[in-house]
């Protein structure tokens, strides 16, 4: 591939992320922001349902959709044909999950020995019919790179979603404002983006193009299967073992965990799939960006983990409230897993070569790895569940690089590399604010000295970053990087 033509990729692809985490950031600050009102509103209990209920829940929507939105983006030239196929196909598996998920609502609520919980069940189904309608505009907007309209649309529905909610639990409605919350953010979305992109097609059914998709869609719905069952199993266990009160401080604590994850890396990880599914074809070109992928994710997510890390024993109780208090220890030790985790994008690699047997291969030994952690962790509660799930993120880590290296050029040591050097600054940023909290904290009332070190972290990391690194401000990140070479 051409200079020309990189450099046009990468114009195309880095406007992109930025635009993608702006207005990303805007709905899931607002996001974050709603959540912690309503841990002042709600009881850890309360959280501790709703988690207990989406464990279950995710486990068996991973198969609703057969990978239909990633099957439509990656490929690259779409028939009337492929679309029936993946509106017959996840028409029908959507049908089927609203069965089984109803049908099985009294041994799901008996599995945790809550009969409230069926009622919770059977309200997350109204969001199957949703998640299906939004395969097709999603995947066209993806296509079209226009993450700009998909964050919008969120931020949007998370703004009245959030209002009600907030209302409802104001009211008393406990657990039921966060189930509404829920659907009316799918509901909204999935309404705005089919009246923007709804794609034009007829329903013209080809046995083949239905082979198709299910050579691509099945290995993606296992592999989406085993990564959601590592990341709930924790949640199953604690919520049978524990119970959902002890599961709702450890839930929210995951939650805030999990937010620069899925907020940061799924944002960058979503842009980046679509664009290199473009450049499938060029391995080395896709070994370049991947590292100037990785760079930009820990200049982003490395500050936020990092620094939330440093202030969450004043965050908790001016914010949440001192009833949360148990979910500080359990949030230092999740954070040193997220670090593991934001800096790579395995998925968006097999899924943009079409390799989804090789990442359903990587996510079932990592998952395996996940479980066992988690197993092994639990004797020692919550702390040590956590402390596992450190243990094995690091250890997945290699694991999932080890098969991104069989695909493009990456190396251990390239990986490393660059996390290391993009790391740098948040670390100094964390000894400003320790060093702050140390010599002056005591003079301050907990609000105070939290918004102070905020201050100090925000102001410090901006310095460093407009200093040595003024292309998070403005043009090419990905261009005024050096290229990595070739391996």
């Amino acid at each position: 591939m051409e200079n020309n033509g990189l450099d046009t990729f990468e114009n195309s692809v880095f406007p992109s992320i930025r635009w993608n985490l702006i207005l990303s950031f805007a709905g899931q600050l607002c996001n974050i922001g709603i959540t912690l009102v309503l841990s002042r509103l709600l009881e850890p209990n309360d959280f501790g349902m709703m988690a207990a209920a989406l464990a279950l829940v995710a486990l068996i929507e991973a198969f609703g959709s057969l990978g239909g939105t990633a099957a439509l983006t990656q490929r690259p030239i779409l028939s009337d044909e492929f679309y029936s196929a993946v509106f017959i196909v996840a028409g029908a598996m959507a049908i089927l999950m609203i069965l089984l998920i109803s049908g099985l609502s009294p041994l799901l609520a008996s599995f945790y020995d809550r009969p409230e919980l069926r009622n919770i069940f059977l309200l997350l189904t109204l969001s199957i019919p949703f998640q299906f309608l939004e395969i097709f505009p999603l995947a066209e907007l993806q296509r079209r790179l226009a993450f700009d309209k998909i964050a919008s649309i969120t931020f949007f529905s998370i703004i009245i979603a959030g209002i009600l909610s907030l209302y409802l639990a104001y009211l008393g409605y406990g657990w039921v404002a966060l189930v509404v919350r829920l659907l009316l953010i799918q509901g909204i979305r999935t309404v705005c983006f089919c009246v923007i992109a709804w794609p034009r097609f007829k329903i013209v059914l080809r046995l083949q193009e239905v082979k198709d998709l299910l050579h691509f869609g099945i290995p993606q719905s296992l592999s989406q299967f085993m990564s959601i069952f590592g990341r709930r199993i924790d949640d199953i266990l604690i919520g049978k073992l524990m119970g959902t009160g002890v599961l709702g401080v450890y839930s929210l604590a995951y939650n805030l965990y999990m937010w620069p994850v899925s907020n940061i890396k799924g944002r960058i990880s979503q842009v980046v799939f679509s664009a290199l599914s473009k450049v499938q074809s060029d391995p080395a070109a896709m070994g370049n960006y991947y590292l100037k992928v990785v760079s930009l994710a820990t200049l982003i997510g490395f500050p936020v983990i990092i620094g939330f890390a440093s202030v969450c024993d004043l965050a908790v109780p001016v914010i949440m409230g001192e009833k949360w208090m148990a979910a500080v220890p359990i949030l230092r030790i999740l954070g040193i897993a997220s670090l593991f985790e934001i800096c790579v994008f395995p998925g968006a690699i097999y899924q943009a070569t079409a390799r989804t047997r090789t990442y359903l291969k990587a996510t079932i030994i990592t998952r395996v790895i996940a479980v066992i952690g988690i197993l092994a962790g639990l004797g020692f509660g919550l702390e040590g569940v956590a402390g596992s799930i450190v243990i094995t993120s690091f250890i997945s880590l290699f694991i999932y690089n080890y098969f991104v290296r069989k695909l493009i050029p990456v190396t251990n040591w390239l990986l490393f590399s660059i996390i290391l050097k993009g790391s740098l600054f948040s670390f100094v940023m964390l000894f400003l604010i320790v060093s702050f909290r140390i010599m002056l904290g005591s003079h301050f009332s907990e609000t105070q000295e939290l918004m102070l070190s905020v201050l100090i972290g925000m102001l410090s990391y901006g310095i460093l970053m407009k200093k040595y690194h003024p292309d998070l401000f403005g043009g090419s990140m990905l261009s005024s990087q050096k290229k990595a070479p070739a391996r």
